[in-house]
C-alpha cells in the first residue's frame, strides 16, 4: 500500500467483517488530507477469558490495524502526516520513552517515506518489549537525543538545538502524535465502533475501557461516540501520573479537536455549543483511573504483569507500558463497581512481529548502552 495515496471520498468498507459505513471525511463539509495507512475497520471479538464477574469482555483489535505497524497510533498519523507542517520530505522531530510505541510507528511509516526521524528520548524499565522497540527504533535509522529521566528532558531539548544540532532540523511533533488532527483518527474509531454496533458485530457496551496517556486517543474516542450518539462511558486507565495526563488536560484536548472539525465543516447541528456540551448531548461520560501508574511511566506493576500473562493465553499481546496496565485498570473497575453485560477493552497495542527489522550491530549506534 503506497502511504502517500490519500483515501478517496466514499464508503469505508471492510471485507472480513461485512461493513459498509460512512467515515468521518463524509460528516465533514471540508475534510482535511488523508493517508491510507491502516486496515479499517478494524475487528471486534468476544474475550470470555478476561470477564470479570457478570461482564462480557469484548476486545476492539486496534493491534491488527497494520501489517507495517498496528496499533492505535497509526489511526493518528494517518491524519496528521498528511498535513502541514508534517507533510514535507525532511525529518520529525519528536518525544517519548526509549521504547515509545509513537516514536516506533513514527519511525516505521517515515522510512516508508524516505523521511527520518528525530527522537528526545529518556531512559525507561528496559523490559524484553522496550528493549526490542528501541533496536527497530535505532536500527531504522532514528536519531535519538536521550537523557535519564523524563525530568531531563529540557536538557536533550537543548541538545538538540544548541550542543548536537543536526543539520537539518526536524519539525516538532507532539508525544504520541496528540495533535487536533491526529484526534481526528480517534473521532472516526468512535464512528467505526458505532458502525460496528449497528451492524451487530458486537452489543451496545456498558462501558468502554481505553489507555490513555496523551489524551489523543481518549479525547477522539469520547467525541466519536457523541457524533454517533451513543450513549456510553468511557473509562481511561492512566499510563502516567496525574500532572502528566489529568482532566483539564483532556478537556483541552476535546475542545481543540473539537474546533478543527468544525473549521473543516462539521454539521451545524454538532458544531454548535462546546466540545462538552457535544457529549453531555450524546451522553458520553468519562473517568479517569490513575490506580495502575504503580511506579510510574513505563514501570511493570504485578497487576500488569498477570494480565499480559492471561490475556497471551487468550491470544492477545499486550504490554505493560499501556495495554496491561488497561487489562489491570479493568480488572479492578469491575471488581469494585460490577457491571452485567457487555464492556469492551480497547486494544491499542500493534502485534506485528519486528524482528526483522533489527538491524545486527544496532547497539553501535545507540547513544547508551541498552
Amino acid at each position: 500500500m503506497d502511504p502517500s495515496i490519500h483515501h478517496a471520498q466514499g464508503l469505508v468498507s471492510s471485507s472480513s467483517q461485512g461493513l459498509a459505513w460512512d467515515g468521518l471525511s463524509q460528516r465533514l463539509g471540508a475534510p482535511p488530507a488523508r493517508l491510507t495507512l491502516a486496515k479499517l475497520p478494524t475487528p471486534v471479538e468476544r474475550v470470555p477469558g478476561l470477564d470479570v464477574g457478570g461482564a462480557e469482555v469484548w476486545v476492539k483489535r486496534d493491534d491488527v490495524s497494520s501489517d507495517v505497524y498496528g496499533g492505535g497510533k497509526v489511526r493518528k498519523l494517518e491524519w496528521v502526516l498528511a498535513n502541514a507542517p508534517y507533510d514535507g520530505d525532511g525529518p520529525i522531530l519528536s518525544v517519548g520513552g526509549v521504547g515509545s510505541h509513537h516514536l516506533l510507528a513514527l519511525a516505521l511509516f517515515l522510512r516508508q517515506q524516505g523521511r527520518s526521524l528525530h527522537a528526545l528520548t529518556f531512559t525507561q524499565t528496559l523490559t524484553p518489549h522496550v528493549r526490542r522497540n528501541l533496536a527497530v527504533l535505532v536500527s531504522c535509522g532514528a536519531r535519538l537525543w536521550n537523557v535519564k529521566s523524563r525530568a531531563r528532558l529540557p536538557w536533550a531539548w537543548l541538545a538538540y538545538h544548541v550542543w548536537r544540532r543536526p543539520e537539518r532540523m526536524g519539525v516538532s511533533m507532539p508525544a504520541g502524535a496528540s495533535t487536533a488532527l491526529g484526534c481526528l483518527g480517534f473521532v472516526e474509531a468512535g464512528l467505526e465502533l458505532s458502525a460496528q454496533i449497528d451492524a451487530g458485530l458486537l452489543p451496545l457496551p456498558r462501558v468502554v475501557f481505553v489507555t490513555a496517556g496523551s489524551a489523543g486517543t481518549s479525547a477522539g474516542l469520547a467525541l466519536g461516540l457523541a457524533l454517533a450518539g451513543r450513549s456510553m462511558r468511557l473509562h481511561l486507565v492512566s499510563s502516567v501520573e496525574r500532572w502528566g495526563f489529568n482532566g483539564v488536560m483532556f478537556r483541552r484536548m476535546l475542545g481543540m479537536a473539537h474546533r478543527v472539525m468544525v473549521q473543516h465543516g462539521l454539521p451545524a447541528s454538532q458544531a454548535k455549543g462546546s466540545a462538552g456540551q457535544l457529549l453531555e448531548h450524546a451522553g458520553v461520560t468519562w473517568c479517569i483511573d490513575h490506580s495502575q501508574v504503580g511506579g510510574g511511566y513505563g514501570v511493570p506493576t504485578d497487576a500488569a504483569t498477570q494480565a499480559m500473562e492471561d490475556a497471551r493465553a487468550q491470544g492477545l499481546r499486550l504490554e505493560t507500558t499501556y495495554t496491561a496496565k488497561c487489562v489491570a485498570g479493568m480488572r479492578r473497575a469491575l471488581a469494585e463497581h460490577p457491571v452485567e453485560g457487555p464492556v469492551l477493552f480497547w486494544n491499542t497495542h500493534a502485534s506485528n512481529d519486528l524482528r526483522a527489522h533489527v538491524r545486527e550491530g544496532w547497539q553501535a549506534d545507540c547513544p547508551f548502552a541498552p
